[in-house]
């Protein structure tokens, strides 16, 4: 008697973020158990009609006395080739199991009509089955089903995050000439004359923050950072003084550079790229070192990791510095360091090589050192 598999097709693997259901599923019956769980789990997503259809027309296949089974198949969170491959895995594993002549789809979107051409590969597809759900006529039910795909994360960012996109380079491109005319008039009414693009520039900021879930973000950071003050946390004083120390070098190079002579952009660039490398440098080992500060309050142990680190940043901090100096020798003529960019580079090179050999005789694994051990 020929067989008929009934298959569902979830791509986005709702069934199992959502309802953890492991899958594939098979059986009438396993199927049920499976609606179920992820009815409970969200009893407003259409996958749940779509299983529910697949048993129903399986059922019917078995009442007209044909040889009928049902099947569910997911895919991944990420919806794309990991996700197809995963169908895949299991399209094999359900046609191998129930070896059926042919095969009944069902789905609920367009969105899994793009793994169709796959299983009809594997198997002969006789019908294509698409469930849509019913909904309320009218303005209301229109806004309440927006509201409700809206309030899915994935989904806002696979719609509203390419508007929101698209809306800011929309904006950009009509700021363009109100722009220009303001740097050569200088005059503000060129700016008041960019009002309509400056709202649609706020609109398209507004949809991507929302899209990507910034607020959430700032509130899981917000409160971080309280409970990291609220428990005097080591980690954190050490950021604000690395940051203090970038800020603080930053301003007082940037009026360096306003007061020396130099002809042309490019020289004031470098001497102000070259002065910056260890102020930089300096303020990510005073951050390492915070962390070490920590570690050593909470668990009484030192990372020689963390030194290791700080010898590297440190021989980086001479070669970028040591290539900024012979490139200045060439653009100015008056700073003449070539051979001491050269000296630089030797040094940092040597330096992480004595770090990689240490490293490499202590194999590459950080050592533990009591605090009692540290003299």
């Amino acid at each position: 008697m020929k067989k008929t598999l009934v298959l569902v097709v979830d791509r986005d693997d709702d069934f199992g973020v959502k309802g953890k259901v492991n899958t594939p599923v098979i059986g009438v019956q396993n199927c049920l158990d499976a609606a179920t769980a992820f009815g409970i789990a969200d009893p407003e997503d259409s996958d749940l009609n779509a299983l529910y259809a697949a048993v129903s027309v399986c059922l019917e296949i078995q009442e007209d006395g044909h040889d009928a089974d049902v099947a569910l198949i997911c895919g991944d969170e990420k919806v794309g080739h990991r996700s197809d491959l995963a169908l895949v895995a299991q399209l094999e594993e359900v046609l191998e199991t129930c070896v059926p002549d042919s095969v009944v789809l069902v789905g609920d979107g367009a969105e899994d009509e793009y793994i169709y051409p796959i299983i009809s590969s594997r198997a002969h597809v006789d019908s294509v089955r698409k469930v849509y759900v019913k909904q309320a006529p009218g303005l209301e039910g229109s806004l309440y089903i927006l509201t409700r795909m809206m309030s899915d994360p994935a989904k806002r960012r696979r719609f509203l995050a390419p508007l929101g996109f698209i809306t800011m380079m929309v904006a950009a491109v009509l700021m363009v000439p109100g722009l220009l005319e303001f740097v050569r008039t200088n005059d503000i009414a060129a700016i008041a004359n960019m009002s309509a693009a400056i709202s649609v520039l706020v609109v398209g900021l507004f949809l991507t923050l929302y899209a990507y879930d910034v607020e959430e973000k700032l509130v899981v950071l917000r409160r971080y950072v309280r409970d990291s003050v609220l428990g005097h946390s080591t980690r954190l004083i050490f950021l604000c003084i690395s940051f203090s120390i970038i800020i603080i070098s930053a301003i007082w190079v940037f009026y360096e550079v306003s007061d020396m002579y130099a002809v042309g952009l490019l020289p004031r660039v470098l001497y102000y790229t070259a002065s910056m490398v260890w102020p930089i440098t300096i303020a990510l080992i005073v951050y390492t070192l915070g962390l070490s500060i920590e570690e050593y309050l909470s668990s009484n142990t030192i990372l020689l990791s963390r030194v290791f680190a700080c010898v590297d940043l440190a021989a980086l901090a001479l070669v970028a510095l040591a290539i900024l100096d012979i490139i200045q020798s060439y653009v100015t003529a008056s700073y003449d360091t070539g051979s001491l960019g050269v000296v630089g580079i030797v040094a940092g090179v040597l330096i992480s090589l004595a770090s990689t050999f240490v490293k490499s005789r202590m194999r590459s694994n950080p050592l533990e050192v009591p605090a009692d051990d540290v003299p």
